[in-house]
Parts: C-alpha cells; structure tokens; sequence
C-alpha cells in the first residue's frame, strides 16, 4: 500500500478553457498555475486532461511536462456540421420558402471517465490526503461525494461562480458546497488581470 502523498490536483483541460473563454480570457499560463497549486497547496501530483486538434496542440501539450503536470490526452472529434431547414411564411405577403440554419460542428474530447477513473484509483490506494478539482461539471458530484463521504478526504473545487460563465458551475456543485462535501473556491479569484497568470 502506497503513503500518502499529500494534496492531488484534477485539472479538466477542456471545462478550464471553455471557462476562460467565457470569461473573455485568451488562455492561462499552465508553468504560473502549477507553481502556484505547489506554492500555495503543497500539491504533489497536478494532473492534466486534455484534447488536441492538431500536432501542434499535442505538442503543446507534451511540452507541459516538463512543467511536472501529469498529461492525459485524446484526439479531439470533430462532428459535421448541421443544416436544418424549416418552412416559412412571409408575415406581409404570403409567400412561402425555406429557412436553412447552419449549425457548426462541436468538437469534442471528453476526459471525464480518466479523471474519474484516477480520482477514485489514486483515493483507494490512499495515495493523496485530499484533492483539488477544476471542474464545475455536475457529473463530478458523486464522485466528490465518494471521495469525502467513503475515503474521508478534504475535496476542493475552483469553478466559476460570477459573471456570465457562472452557469458553467452546475447546481449539484454548489449544493455539495451548501451542504459540506466540498469546499467551492471561484475560479475568477485566481486569474490575474490579463488570464495569463495566477494572482497571488
């Protein structure tokens, strides 16, 4: 049986950025927030789920090892996109036609399953002592509550709670918060002025 290591991190690369889009940000400098999850949460092991559309984000990707993240990767699907037509009627004349709405295709890399997977695998093997999520995801939930209710360990999660991205931090997630499970600390309180950098 493994020692404990100490404080874990969960990073879901996809939920992270598509928050930092909302929020108006370019992007976040991975090297500042993983010196700062050390510095600032004594974390051990700082893992990193992401997608990649080209060679030039995987490499991007690989490149953040180096920093000590722990990547796991996946190629991003890209679905088609839609056409939808619906018929219509001119409100002054009568006249019918067609409406045709292009609906663009998502793209998508789901890492869900690995992180639950290695949540649950490093909790039973008592490998951390608590954990730290950036995920507002609410598929998370059962998982926090496992993590806190069966192995009895702390759980944190950094998700947006203001502004308009604070619709991506689900209700379950906050009701875990209201409740105790977990600790919800707001995303925006680590992003410095620019999203580049961790406030310190």
């Amino acid at each position: 049986m493994s020692k404990t290591q100490g404080t874990f991190v969960y990073i879901d690369g996809s939920n992270l950025n598509q928050t930092l889009y909302k929020l108006g940000y370019k992007g976040i400098d991975y090297a500042s927030l993983i010196n700062w999850l050390k510095t600032k949460h004594k974390a051990t092991r700082v893992y990193l789920y992401a997608g990649y559309g080209s060679e030039k984000e995987r490499a991007s990707l690989e490149k953040l090892k180096k920093h000590g993240y722990i990547v796991d990767m996946k190629k991003v699907k890209q679905y088609p996109d839609e056409v939808n037509t619906f018929p219509c009627e001119c409100p002054d004349c009568g006249k019918k036609h067609d409406l045709s709405i292009r609906k663009h295709g998502r793209r998508k890399a789901n890492c869900d399953a690995e992180l639950t997977l290695d949540v649950i695998n490093d909790g039973v093997r008592k490998k951390y002592s608590e954990i730290i999520v950036f995920s507002g995801d609410g598929d998370f939930g059962r998982v926090y509550k496992y993590v806190s209710d069966q192995l009895g360990r702390g759980v944190t999660v950094f998700a947006p709670m203001g502004s308009i991205a604070g619709n991506r931090t689900s209700t379950i997630i906050k009701e875990l918060h209201k409740t105790g499970i977990i600790k919800l600390n707001a995303l925006e309180s680590i992003l410095g002025p620019t999203g580049y950098g961790i406030k310190k």
